[in-house]
């Protein structure tokens, strides 16, 4: 079946960054799209929600400099003047105390590692920043190279721990192109290697660019709807997809589902076994992150990492030393984040004992830490929030086109080998857009 541009209709599944992209960018090349969220706000793990007059992020977010799809972006829909770029630091929690790691001179200065330790630390940092050719890591886990560079008491003190904290019991099985990702784009980020590090962040919050990028859509003809969501895609006889509700099924050409790939595997009955067998075999870390509204600051540090293994959280990202607390009418919000797999007992453990675990552990941090201080606190859970990149993740992953006509798929698995965040989210909104557009003009071409 050839359907004429101004008569096709394509479906949008999520109304995260991605879906919101596509949507738009579908929107603006003229088709008729419909996008559905099964939540009741849009944005994905972006999305914030009022706090002291203004409104902070469920999950915390931050732009880099490099970060260059996001920012043409918010300037093509009329928000770049909210978008501004902060002086950050970052800190490392080991052997009970905080250690500033802002640059060369603080990595010397780290008193828990022997000298030539930080050293050697220095010189792979240097070396990895200057590795264009990812390739030569997809075969390679992070843990045999790093421990082979490093030796053993430097990787297990440092990029180890973090890799531990990252990922869990899959530690030890994370691709080095991952770590390579993240050493590149702290590099890239930086206009100079002796200028600070400077991250972006909205005005407002990350709402700015849901709403904005929400409306944009909408002006393009788009329509979003928010608190449903389709039951189960349906081939039709004949082509396209009927998208079917309780009691409703709505026909339509094309669907992009932007969801985590296990939704997709619920939606469709019918996948190629192949294309199930790739999703199946693509696997996420989840996260928990509680949020503390404080009347004064835990530390001075914006970004801490932690390596020492028994405090229960593994990042400490003290939002309002980056963003000001004047912005949040003199209140002060820390998030303590936690990736573990599905199956922690913290993922099921009600927020108040949740809380409660974390308390002494803060008096590690800041030994005048007093619950007292704590206003208000919220705990945010993410089942999908981290691929785990295994060894030759590259041929893992499932391609856009399902194999399935009129069915594709765009999500955080499908970025690489960047780490996921709202820049690549963007990227592939822009990208599976493209795609679809590209596949309905063959086809009349072909007709």
């Amino acid at each position: 079946m050839v359907v004429h541009l101004a008569d096709a209709h394509i479906a949008v599944i999520g109304g995260g960054i991605t879906g919101l992209t596509a949507a738009y960018r579908l929107a603006q090349r003229g088709y008729r799209v419909t996008l559905w969220e099964r939540g009741e706000l849009l944005g994905g793990q972006a999305n914030a929600f009022p706090v002291a007059g203004t409104a902070i992020e469920r999950f915390y977010h931050h732009l880099f400099q490099s970060d260059r799809e996001i920012v043409a972006l918010a300037e093509e829909i009329g928000i770049g003047e909210r978008l501004l770029w902060l002086p950050s630091n970052v800190g490392y929690f080991a052997d009970g105390r905080i250690w500033p790691l802002n640059g060369a001179l603080d990595l010397l200065r780290l008193g828990f590692l022997p000298f030539h330790d930080r050293v050697r630390i220095g010189l792979v940092t240097a070396y990895l920043q200057r590795v264009r050719d990812w390739n030569r890591f997809e075969r390679v886990t992070a843990a045999v190279w790093l421990r082979r560079a490093l030796g053993n008491r430097a990787y297990d003190r440092t990029f180890g721990a973090q890799l531990r904290a990252k990922f869990g019991r899959d530690h030890d099985q994370v691709a080095m192109v991952w770590f390579w990702g993240k050493i590149w784009l702290r590099t890239t980020s930086r206009r100079s290697p002796l200028e600070g590090e400077h991250l972006g962040y909205f005005q407002g919050s990350f709402n700015v660019l849901i709403d904005a990028l929400a409306a944009a859509a909408r002006d393009a003809g788009a329509t979003l709807v928010t608190g449903e969501g389709p039951r189960e895609l349906q081939r039709r006889t004949g082509g396209g997809w009927n998208l079917d509700f309780d009691g409703e099924s709505i026909a339509v050409d094309a669907v992009v589902v932007t969801t985590p790939s296990p939704v997709l595997d619920r939606l469709v009955a019918d996948l190629p076994n192949a294309y199930r067998e790739k999703l199946s075999g693509l696997e996420y870390e989840a996260a928990v992150v509680a949020l503390l509204q404080l009347d004064q600051p835990l530390s001075d540090i914006y970004w801490l990492n932690v390596a020492d293994d028994d405090l229960p959280f593994t990042a400490i990202i003290e939002h309002t030393n980056f963003v000001s607390a004047k912005e949040y009418g003199g209140k002060h919000f820390v998030y303590l984040s936690k990736y573990l797999e599905p199956d922690h007992p913290y993922f099921t453990m009600s927020d108040e004992e949740l809380i409660e675990t974390y308390l002494p552990f803060l008096r590690r941090i800041n030994p005048g830490f007093s619950s007292s201080w704590i206003e208000r606190s919220w705990v945010f859970r993410e089942r999908s929030a981290q691929p785990i990149i295994r060894l030759n993740y590259g041929e893992r992953i499932p391609d856009h086109r399902t194999g399935l006509p009129g069915l594709y798929l765009a999500n955080t698995t499908q970025i690489y080998p960047e780490d996921r965040g709202t820049n690549y989210s963007v990227r592939l909104g822009n990208h599976i857009a493209t795609i679809v557009a590209d596949d309905f003009t063959r086809d009349i071409r072909r007709a």
